[in-house]
């Protein structure tokens, strides 16, 4: 068969099956050889163990809506953290140290057993029924399967003992930092605090919260002023009567009523009790008007009792008369100076009093500025005291594992079967590349042997305008006869034998 017969159409198939057919024995002798061959190969791979450990996701024992949560609730980003950290190659090389992993193989350097071990590693997430973590598997494959599981264990372990460090490192940051901030906001709200009492203090009875008290103050401020005036003007009516009255004579009867130095000093009593009455509905005892007002009664009660019994005025001569006017004018001459400075004290209350109420606006809007100030570092140190409280729950939650925690479900068991290679798949796939093979290799053969083996490369070989008149059939002989059905006999035997040899490898690597 020529090459240039490569380029054939389809229904060349036909003639290949026929040299398939025609060369049985070798093609099913060169298969199962190649059989055998790729079986023995597949055979001799090490075997691959591989260990899992089901690690469940434990939800916080305590509901949310009395604690809340301190670690982040993202648990895929948790778990992927924690991968990062139990992958890392400080961890992975104390795990190859400890169980002297790939051993075998002494060309790869510490940096590239790690990179393998990573390799080893698989997880699977499992998503629970909402959109939480409910749990995850840990696999690790190797040749040996008790060091498979072992290895495994270790790394579920590494994973619960980095979830339970990492959880108490966020709270115990997160809790020094909410203290730090704490401390910061009482220092700042004790400065607002100070500042706000000294201002009221600085500014007492001028803020706009006591202008109330002000004007009640300043009505009884300017009733006793105007008792005072009355008291005054009887008192400049009594003395314009008694020096300008005639002289005295001796009667059996009293002189006119007059208001004697007790009745002046009573009513002066009454004016500073109902004064001080009114005061104290609004102030304590400590304030200044009180204090002064509660002075004041004091000395009229004293005078009080140091005056001697009044005695009405028996009959006599008139120097006893005269006498007793010029006593009476000389005592209304002392209690009209004392109204005077009573007078006078009066209206400087008054007007410290009006000058509270002025400036009224004018603090109220300093006041407003500190106030705000203050609300504002007040709810900032409330909020944090808030978040302080739930910290340490949160802590106390995590030091008695009741918050989220990762537990495992299942441990990992020494595997019974190896994972891979996986040699079923491998022998099947072998028996049919060999075949393959087989048959690839008759035709090649085929296709260099020159000899002219069908009408249509006979055609192709004759000049344009031959005719093939007919074919000469292969004549068979009895020794010819002989020679196929030996052949079939040994290539029989052969094909049981290599058959028997494969059965004995696959025997060899049962269970697959």
């Amino acid at each position: 068969m020529a090459v240039s017969s490569l380029a054939r159409p389809i229904t060349q198939l036909g003639e290949y099956w026929d040299v398939v057919v025609k060369y049985r024995w070798p093609c099913l002798i060169g298969t199962l050889t190649l059989t055998l061959v790729f079986t023995g190969i597949i055979a001799i791979l090490p075997n691959v163990y591989e260990a899992t450990t089901t690690i469940l996701v434990d939800p916080q024992q305590v509901p949310e809506k009395y604690v809340s949560a301190v670690v982040s609730p993202d648990s895929y980003a948790r778990l992927n953290t924690l991968t990062q950290q139990v992958l890392s190659r400080t961890r992975l090389q104390e795990v190859i140290d400890e169980y002297n992993l790939y051993a075998d193989r002494h060309n790869l350097t510490a940096e590239e057993k790690v990179e393998e071990m990573r390799r080893d590693i698989s997880f699977e997430v499992k998503q629970g029924s909402g959109m939480e973590l409910s749990t995850f598997s840990l696999s690790y494959q190797g040749k040996q399967p008790v060091t498979v599981a072992a290895v495994a264990n270790e790394l579920a372990d590494s994973f619960i003992h980095w979830n339970i460090k990492s959880r108490d490192e966020q709270v115990s940051g997160t809790r020094d930092f909410l203290s730090s901030e704490l401390m910061t906001a009482k220092r700042n709200l004790e400065r607002q605090e100070n500042a706000l009492r000294q201002f009221k203090m600085s500014h007492l009875g001028e803020t706009p919260d006591q202008t109330a008290n002000n004007l009640v103050a300043m009505t009884g401020l300017r009733s006793a002023l105007q008792a005072n005036v009355d008291a005054m003007n009887r008192f400049d009516e009594e003395k314009l009567l008694l020096t300008h009255s005639p002289e005295p004579t001796i009667s059996n009867t009293t002189p006119h009523a007059l208001p004697t130095e007790r009745e002046m000093l009573e009513t002066q009593k009454q004016q500073l009790e109902a004064t001080i009455e009114q005061l104290r509905t609004h102030y304590s005892d400590r304030y200044p008007d009180v204090i002064r007002a509660t002075h004041r009664l004091e000395e009229i009660k004293s005078q009080l009792a140091a005056l001697p019994p009044d005695n009405p005025v028996q009959t006599g001569d008139i120097s006893t008369a005269k006498s007793d006017v010029a006593v009476r004018l000389a005592i209304i001459d002392k209690e009209m100076k004392k109204l005077e400075t009573d007078r006078d004290r009066i209206q400087s209350q008054i007007e410290s009093y009006q000058s509270k109420v002025d400036v009224a606006p004018l603090r109220e809007q300093e006041l407003l500025e500190l106030s705000r100030n203050y609300d504002t570092s007040k709810q900032h140190y409330q909020a944090l005291l808030d978040k302080s409280f739930n910290i340490a729950m949160a802590a106390d939650l995590e030091q008695n594992q009741k918050a989220e925690r990762f537990r495992v479900l299942d441990r990992a068991r020494v595997p019974e079967k190896p994972v891979k290679p996986p040699r079923r798949k491998l022998i099947a796939a072998s028996g049919f590349l060999a075949f393959g093979l087989s048959v690839l290799v008759l035709l090649v053969k085929e296709e260099l042997n020159s000899v002219v083996k069908t009408e249509m490369e006979l055609k192709a070989l004759l000049p344009s305008g031959v005719r093939i008149w007919g074919f000469v059939p292969r004549i068979e002989v009895g020794a010819d006869t002989v020679r196929a059905r030996r052949w079939a006999i040994g290539a029989s035997v052969i094909c049981i034998l290599l058959c028997a040899a494969i059965a004995g490898v696959i025997w060899q690597i049962h269970p697959l």
